[in-house]
């Protein structure tokens, strides 16, 4: 269907944003998940107004132009009018791209649809001008005091979306009230130190001496990564990637396939402001910071963490396996392959934990299905399609997998424990704060 088209166009977008040594228009998973949202609401609110299938979300649209019929040829049109309207406007250095691909998709349509619907598609950037996403997202303000976040010691990325929590929600009312996550375990107890112990082995860099079990746990901490690195995008990407090939969204009508693409992304998008919201109320240092400074005497203050429960002392040496640096651009050169690293933002809650868990909960919500029952059969991540290159440049195998989407949201968050970047609770703090998300969602949409 032409929607799912639109959709393709999109998260292609996603990809090229962070390819060829682009600077992203929309970077990080903050920025993706709005652009996203906007393009997939724009898209349904014009087939919206066309057909009077659902009520549009936003209100104060211009109404159909007269003697427009209200089919669902003409409403597919509008949509697909106002997504390409909102990603021109959205992803501007692409506009080439965008052009070439158009035709492809208006093919046949009512011109007039496809006119309304890229009004409809400007109006709904234009309604996210104040939202808050202009706020500067990039600073070096860091606390030296123990558990407090600080940039990865390998790679020193600036800290990434400090505002983005003040950015209005496309659902929710306010993260506070309608998606609440409590504090992380205190650097003295036993519950972090359960944490510290786990990562401390399931996520060493140390993959050549270990055992298969570990190397498996390696493999699904790169299957769902999704880093920002060049020709991958983000994790909203690989999310909608997963909804798109399952029976359920397939067998369903356009109509409905646009409810669903809204929502989920509508959601994604809300769940990575409540995460931002809280990693930045919290301001949870990374497993590697923690790690090389959990004795005394290391790290800038000497102190340490507190923590007598651990198994595991402080190892100064201590290096995570790493978010990926998949498809290093310009590419690794003999002697210097690229680096991975730790996403440049506090750890708590994990944003992979609480956007997919928003995404995946909404989406069997919508269907009326538990995600234990949903089956996605044989799908390969772009992490491992082929043709991926490693951070030194070395081609990852072709890997698919099938799973259930009760299984996906489990590995999505178990991933970033996997790759040494995340604590366990991060994970499940970010659950928590997505299924409140997703419920929300099935709500606003069902």
């Amino acid at each position: 269907m032409r929607v799912v088209e639109l959709n393709r166009l999109a998260l292609d977008l996603v990809a090229l944003d962070f390819s060829g040594g682009h600077a992203p228009s929309n970077g990080g998973p903050t920025k993706t998940s709005r652009a996203l949202a906007i393009i997939q609401l724009a898209a349904r609110d014009a087939y919206a107004l066309v057909t009077g299938a659902y009520a549009p979300k936003l209100p104060g649209l211009p109404p159909p132009p007269y003697g427009l019929g209200q089919g669902d040829d003409e409403g597919q049109a509008a949509a697909i009018g106002a997504g390409i309207r909102a990603a021109c406007l959205l992803y501007p250095d692409f506009a080439q791209v965008i052009a070439e691909r158009s035709p492809g998709l208006t093919a046949g349509t009512d011109p007039i649809a496809v006119m309304y619907g890229s009004e409809i598609g400007a109006f709904w950037v234009a309604s996210r001008h104040d939202d808050g996403s202009s706020l500067p997202q990039l600073d070096t303000l860091f606390s030296p005091e123990p558990g407090r976040y600080r940039p990865d010691p390998v790679s020193q990325k600036p800290s990434l979306g400090r505002a983005w929590g003040r950015v209005t929600p496309f659902v929710i009312g306010s993260v506070a009230a309608d998606a609440p996550l409590g504090p992380p375990p205190a650097l003295t107890s036993r519950g972090y130190a359960e944490s510290y112990d786990d990562v401390f082995v399931n996520g060493r860099d140390n993959i050549a001496r270990r055992g298969p079990e570990f190397q498996e746990h390696a493999a699904i901490g790169l299957f769902w990564a999704y880093d920002g690195t060049n020709l991958l995008g983000t994790p909203p990407r690989l999310y909608n990637q997963i909804v798109v090939a399952t029976q359920e969204f397939i067998a369903l009508a356009a109509k409905d396939q646009l409810n669903v693409l809204a929502a989920i992304n509508a959601a994604m998008a809300d769940a990575a402001i409540a995460a931002w919201h809280w990693k930045y109320t919290y301001d949870l240092w990374r497993p590697v910071t923690a790690i090389r400074e959990a004795s005394v005497g290391f790290g800038p203050t000497g102190k340490g963490d507190g923590n007598t429960h651990r198994k595991h002392p402080g190892d100064p040496f201590w290096l995570p396996l790493g978010a990926p640096n998949s498809n290093p651009f310009p590419g690794p050169v003999a002697g210097s392959p690229g680096m991975n690293f730790t996403p440049n933002f506090p750890a708590y809650p994990s944003g992979h934990a609480t956007i997919g868990t928003a995404c995946f909960d909404a989406f069997a919500g919508l269907v009326r299905k538990r995600p234990r029952d949903i089956i996605v059969s044989k799908f390969a991540s772009d992490e491992f399609n082929g043709s991926t290159r490693d951070n030194e440049g070395v081609v990852r195998p072709r890997w698919e997998q099938t799973f259930s989407l009760e299984q996906a949201i489990e590995q999505n968050k178990i991933s970033r424990i996997y790759l040494g970047v995340h604590w366990s609770f991060d994970a499940t703090g970010g659950a928590e704060v997505g299924k409140a998300i997703a419920i929300k969602t099935v709500a606003a949409f069902l």
